[in-house]
């Protein structure tokens, strides 16, 4: 299927149509004023010499819109270039509208005196410039649209492959978290360690072969579920773990995948599991297109105690990519309860 948007002009049309924009615009500058003023002197008015000034200061913006400007951006000393080519063009500019003016058919000569041919001269010369600089700043201002376009591209194109490899980086780390859960209850139970291989294949069907850059709140919150069952499966029946997963009326909202999951992991990772006051809270809850995760967890005072490891520091990048200021990654750590709050506007 084509990538071109239905709708959109092709690059030909936009250029016709922005050659027509600026005829429009420069008639009205300069063919407009000429008829309107031929039209108080009926002895010139049927003259074609009195268009050739309008011709001329058309010709002089669509040369440097064209050619001239074209020909010297990006070489050196491009502006020097510039301003010499029409100096020269100039000077070819106002000898023609001069020549046109002071050699009138005899029924125009009294229409101009010789005393007015300095003035003219000098407006002529001023209308030149005028015209060449409104040439020089509706193509730098096209250049520089384009310029930014294309830089905005390049970010994001950036920004895309930093997700991918952020991405990446994720999966290998969940996987490397998840075996040594599966490893630790080998051990314990065998049986669990058998159903926990099962819910292990369901997890890595969706974080393996979930390319898409969004994906259904419903469904990622689904994931997050099936990962709490199957951590579950290595802890005492009597350690208390709340669970909270409401996608609400944002179900079929879309969201970048695998969000939830690196606190959540590290809940498990870094809680104190084997204490007697152990305990560990998963709330995600959606409302009014917002979406709000809150992860609670006792830990140990310890070298590692919530440390979160590479996941954190990639949640970090992925959310400032993604959401940038839609999104808040808050974490505090007190009276031994670790605390993540994840709160993103959709």
């Amino acid at each position: 299927m084509s990538d071109k948007i239905i709708g959109q002009p092709s690059q030909s049309i936009q250029k016709w149509v922005k050659f027509f924009i600026h005829l429009l615009f420069l008639s009205i500058i300069f063919i407009l004023p000429e008829i309107l003023m031929s039209r108080n002197m009926p002895d010139i008015s049927g003259s074609w010499r009195i268009y050739v000034k309008s011709v001329v200061f058309v010709a002089l913006f669509y040369v440097n819109y064209y050619i001239i400007i074209d020909h010297c951006l990006g070489r050196k000393n491009w502006a020097l270039r510039l301003v010499l080519i029409n100096v020269c063009i100039i000077a070819l500019a106002v000898g023609m509208i001069t020549f046109f003016h002071l050699n009138p058919p005899r029924r125009m000569v009294r229409h101009i005196g010789m005393m007015h041919v300095f003035t003219g001269v000098f407006r002529d010369l001023a209308m030149c410039v005028l015209t060449i600089a409104l040439s020089v700043a509706m193509k730098l201002s096209d250049y520089w649209v384009r310029l930014s376009a294309r830089h905005k591209e390049m970010e994001a194109e950036q920004h895309r492959e930093e997700l991918a490899s952020l991405k990446s980086q994720l999966n290998p780390h969940f996987l490397f978290n998840t075996l040594n859960s599966i490893y630790a209850l080998i051990a314990i139970s065998p049986g669990k360690a058998q159903n926990a291989v099962h819910e292990l294949s369901r997890l890595l069907r969706y974080v393996l072969y979930e390319n898409a850059p969004t994906v259904l709140l419903k469904d990622e919150i689904e994931f997050i579920n099936n990962y709490i069952k199957l951590m579950k499966l290595r802890l005492s029946d009597t350690m208390p773990v709340n669970v909270e997963l409401d996608a609400g009326d944002c179900g079929n909202c879309p969201i970048a995948p695998l969000l939830f999951i690196s606190p959540v992991e590290n809940a498990f990772k870094y809680g104190a599991i084997g204490t007697a006051d152990a305990e560990i809270s998963v709330s995600i809850v959606a409302r009014d297109g917002v979406v709000t995760c809150l992860i609670k967890n006792r830990f140990e005072p310890g070298p590692s105690s919530g440390d979160s490891g590479i996941g954190d520091a990639n949640l970090r990048r992925r959310l400032d990519l993604i959401y940038g200021k839609r999104a808040t990654l808050n974490t505090v750590a007190e009276n031994g309860i670790y605390i993540v709050e994840l709160i993103i506007k959709l």
